[in-house]
């Protein structure tokens, strides 16, 4: 109120200066153009320029609102207004979920301008273009992805490197990645899928170096972790031992042991692993410490694949394995595998009657076409040609499917 009455005060003082000006000294203005001259007094000259001023300024604000107006109708047609662009877009990602990639990536990019998240409408019509097969438009749309929100390079890349590792791109895939993990070593996003490109490239060290860090920070629970560590140590195990093959014992020996003990406790004593590296041991000639590596793991945890390569193991005392695996036999009496572990201990000891009796042994309580092979090998040598040759015919059946009911000649008879 006060300010308002200040207002009227300060305006009546200035209409009275004014008008007591005009009555002073009313002046005049000439304005001549060639021929034409207009005169007239200065204070009528300064209110028409006051007021063309003034009308000039109307125009142009009625200008500027009827721009104004046009482009929100435009929007309005073509964009829709936010309300809209968010119904369209809780639309197209249910069309995204549906795997409906045509009508999602339509949906989500008229949504995005008016869209108050334009980061996921983009990302997630990048990714319908590739699931698409149009990886120009993809990356395209990445680009817009990365350009319409601040903070955004994490999730562009992240998408990014998904659809190179679908795309088996695993090189590129990597280089993406690598560049992400720099800002974000813990994200267990960004783990995981270096876990997957690892996997893929066969990339074991570096794998071995990433697990800490998936311990720390990934989403996988223990039991996927522990499956993650046999694989692992697995492949590191066959590596060695195909990069120290030919080089002789001594060097199989140590980069072999080398790579035994780097493996945690907990995997080395599952069989399967035992088994790899007693193989490994056995395929570079060192069957001493596949013998003693073996043998310590049957006494803890019994497992057929191990008895059966303890019968190929080639030691230094054949007979003291013999005596060794006799010794299994008392606990383990009904084992076919182990029958023919003892059969071919047998024969290195050149116990062939001992070999006969335990291959017999070992098909009457399972019949396998390996046993059938060896026993069929002994007796062929012992002169049993007859008996030989019906075993490898019944190996050689278990090896196939059973055979059709089929016309077949008589045998014929036999001559005396």
């Amino acid at each position: 109120m006060k300010r308002t009455l200040l207002i009227l005060i300060v305006a009546m003082l200035l209409g009275a200066l004014t008008l007591s000006a005009i009555q002073a000294d009313s002046g005049y203005v000439l304005i001549a153009l060639g021929n034409t001259s207009v005169e007239m007094s200065f204070w009528l000259a300064l209110m028409l320029l006051l007021g063309g001023l003034g009308l000039i300024w109307l125009v142009l604000r009625l200008f500027r609102g009827s721009i104004r107006a046009g482009q929100a109708v435009t929007e309005r047609l073509f964009s829709g207004t936010s309300a809209r662009a968010q119904r369209r877009t809780a639309s197209g990602l249910v069309s995204f979920i549906e795997g409906n990639w045509k009508q999602a990536q339509r949906k989500l990019l008229r949504a995005a301008p008016k869209s108050g998240t334009p980061l996921i409408n983009y990302l997630a019509a990048a990714r319908c273009a590739f699931e698409q097969g149009d990886n120009h438009t993809a990356l395209e749309l990445l680009h817009k992805a990365e350009q319409s929100s601040t903070n955004s390079e994490l999730a562009v890349a992240l998408t990014q490197a998904r659809m190179q590792l679908m795309s088996r791109r695993y090189e590129q895939c990597l280089a993406t990645l690598e560049r992400v993990k720099r800002k974000a070593p813990q994200h267990p996003v960004v783990l995981d899928l270096l876990r997957q490109v690892y996997i893929a490239l066969h990339d074991w060290e570096s794998l071995k170096q990433l697990m800490p860090s998936l311990r720390a920070y990934g989403n996988q629970n223990e039991a996927a972790l522990e499956a993650l560590s046999s694989q692992l140590h697995r492949a590191l195990l066959e590596q060695a031992g195909q990069r120290v093959r030919g080089l002789g014992p001594e060097r199989a020996r140590e980069a072999l042991a080398s790579t035994w003990k780097d493996i945690p406790s907990a995997v080395r004593k599952q069989p399967d692993v035992a088994l790899l590296y007693a193989q490994q041991l056995v395929d570079n000639d060192l069957h001493v410490e596949a013998e003693a590596q073996v043998r310590k793991t049957l006494e803890k945890h019994w497992s057929p694949e191990l008895v059966r390569l303890y019968g190929l193991i080639r030691a230094n005392d054949a007979g003291q394995q013999l005596i060794t695996a006799e010794g299994w036999l008392k606990k383990r009496p009904a084992d076919a595998l182990l029958m023919l572990t003892l059969g071919r201990l047998s024969l290195r000891n050149q116990l062939w009657g001992k070999a006969r009796d335990y291959f017999q042994s070992s098909l009457t309580l399972h019949k396998h076409p390996e046993t059938c092979a060896e026993l069929a090998r002994l007796l062929a040598h012992m002169g049993e040609h007859k008996k030989s040759t019906e075993y490898y015919q019944q190996g050689l059946l278990l090896t196939t499917e059973r055979l059709p009911d089929l016309p077949l000649p008589k045998e014929p008879e036999p001559t005396h």
